[in-house]
């Protein structure tokens, strides 16, 4: 629960306005006030999971609105730095998440993050290092999605850019002008009023009380929606409204998780400060123009990542950062996958060499179950008449353990317990036994895989690949810092011939020139197998289906 110092914080400096947010004290509020701010529980299909709900602060069932399908939201990286450990460990517990949904419960999920690549913080930094702003940006971008590359994160299903999803912003914007949800002041610039949402404060449990305020904004709670430009030099955009300006931060996840979502969202995922007041606000956004009062079902936030001894959580501004790089020196992003499955998803995750020790040695034991069992049924140790009875009972117990771990809110740490006291189990029959079983004597090799086969399984889904040497045909590069992304190398290389088109028809007369240098790269990377396909804001392309022969690339060059 936010004290008031906080929460005043958060929302910066200056006199409070007409309201001000306070703490909330649920011992005094009574019956009344914490119905108000009760969780509505979905119409649709109910899957048997649990799920921790902040606003409750307790488990819910999760209900889905189409059983085998969900949507899921997350708030992707404001793009100004490198990517550090607290980031890392955001993403890889939601990839876990999102891996135990797709992989073991079968769920079809659709996901979507945004990226912000214009934000005061990025323009402060490209104008310090005298960079232009929106190449920085796209330079950390690229940086970002090779280290998400790099700790095996599976990339959403789609990721949206603040800069290329202006006017949903802005339409999203105006539908809140237009309904009274918001409010323009002399400088042009937007304020969402709090004072119209019922339900504000109902993640953080935080209430608003009457005051006054002394700058442009009605009420000192109120949010920035649409920041006007206050000098030539600041990124802007036309605003219908009047003048020019860009988002606020909050307004860019709701505009494009709507857009993309509508009315309602499953899952909404991000870190645990996030949760005032940039989801708060969210919600209450969305609510206003979805005339819902509920938008987002399943809040799912991640303990913050902090050095052990070190209170603060990992950040840029406290230079308490380390980068994933300075990570994969030392350990391996499985290691550091595991460390993330040890402390489950919602607890806080102390960083330190003690943490990732551990989590090597309990991979460790993974690997060395996996290697026992296959040296025991490839006959290179000893083989014992087994009590089949006991260790059908055992699998059977152990996958219903499971089963419940994950069901309960995904308790990835009790997971991974339960399957460390079946691999010592079985650890015990292959290696120790010296004679044989005398009750229901067999050699069980069917169970012993079929165990083997459910832990490896197990350990896929949550996104753990080293357990046993690859067989592959190809050649292992032997260090990460030669690995290329060729996603996000054909993204820059058409980012570049977008520029082009567009300097091509900017003039009164076509540019012919820089059009059939467009035309000849469009050509070049079909050959290479890349069908490009240019639309009016951009370009896109996919995997052409069969890319031409080494005579038919001839023939193209000679033409």
């Amino acid at each position: 629960m936010f004290s008031l110092k906080e929460v005043v914080r958060a929302f910066g400096g200056g006199r409070r306005g007409r309201l001000t947010i306070c703490r909330r004290n649920l011992a005094d509020d009574g019956h009344n006030r914490e119905s108000l701010f009760n969780w509505r529980k979905p119409v649709g299909h109910s899957v048997g999971i649990s799920i921790y709900n902040p606003g409750m602060r307790r488990k819910v069932p999760l209900v889905l609105r189409n059983p085998r399908m969900a949507t899921w939201y997350t708030c992707g990286p404001t793009v100004y730095d490198s990517t550090h450990l607290g980031h890392a460990s955001t993403y890889v517990k939601v990839d876990i998440l999102q891996r135990i949904l797709r992989d073991y419960f079968k769920i079809n999920l659709v996901t979507a993050m945004n990226i912000t690549d214009v934000d005061d913080k990025i323009i402060m930094r490209a104008s310090l290092d005298g960079q232009d702003w929106l190449q920085m940006a796209r330079d950390y971008e690229a940086e970002f999605r090779r280290d998400m590359l790099r700790l095996n994160v599976k990339p959403p299903d789609v990721r949206s850019h603040v800069t290329t999803s202006m006017p949903a912003i802005i339409q999203f914007i105006q539908e809140l002008i237009d309904d009274n949800y918001a409010y323009i002041t002399s400088s042009n610039s937007v304020y969402f009023d709090v004072s119209k949402s019922k339900e504000y404060g109902k993640l953080a449990k935080v209430t608003i009380e009457e005051e006054t305020s002394s700058n442009e904004k009605r009420n000192s709670a109120d949010f920035a929606l649409w920041k006007a430009r206050k000098t030539q030099k600041e990124s802007s955009w036309q605003a219908p409204w009047g003048g020019e300006g860009r988002p606020g931060w909050h307004i860019e996840c709701s505009a494009i998780a709507g857009l993309f979502f509508g009315r309602t969202v499953d899952f909404h995922a991000g870190g645990l400060d996030l949760k005032f007041p940039h989801h708060e606000n969210e919600e209450a956004q969305c609510c206003a123009r979805f005339k819902t009062d509920q938008w987002v079902n399943y809040w799912l936030h991640t303990g913050q990542l902090h050095i052990a001894g070190d209170q603060r959580k990992m950040s840029k501004s406290l230079q308490n950062t380390i980068s994933v790089t300075e990570l994969l020196k030392k350990y391996t992003a499985d290691e550091f996958r595991m460390a993330c499955l040890l402390c489950n998803y919602r607890n806080a995750m102390h960083y330190s060499d003690d943490l990732m020790q551990t989590a090597r040695q309990t991979l460790q034991k993974f690997k060395n179950f996996h290697a026992d069992l296959s040296a025991y049924v490839q006959f290179l140790k000893p083989v014992h008449l087994l009590d089949e009875g006991a260790l059908r009972a055992q699998l059977s117990h152990t996958m219903t353990e499971f089963d419940d771990c994950m069901r309960d809110d995904f308790n990835t740490s009790r997971a991974v317990s339960v399957m460390l006291d079946q691999m010592s189990s079985i650890s015990r029959c292959i290696n120790d036994q010296k004679v044989d079983a005398q009750e229901e004597p067999a050699y069980c090799m069917d169970l012993l895989m079929a165990a083997g086969n459910f832990i490896n399984r197990a350990m896929l889904t949550f996104g753990v690949t080293d357990l046993a040497p690859k067989e592959t045909l190809e050649e292992q590069v032997p260090s990460t810092t030669h690995r290329i992304d060729p996603s996000i190398l054909v993204d820059d290389v058409l980012s570049v011939r977008g520029r082009m088109r567009q300097e091509a028809f900017s003039g009164e007369k076509k540019n012919s020139q820089l059009l059939a240098a467009c035309d000849e790269l469009r050509t070049l990377l079909q050959q290479h197998g890349i069908q490009v396909r240019d639309h009016k804001q951009g370009s896109s392309w996919v995997f052409a289906v069969s890319c031409p022969t080494d005579d038919e690339k001839s023939k193209s060059s000679v033409e």
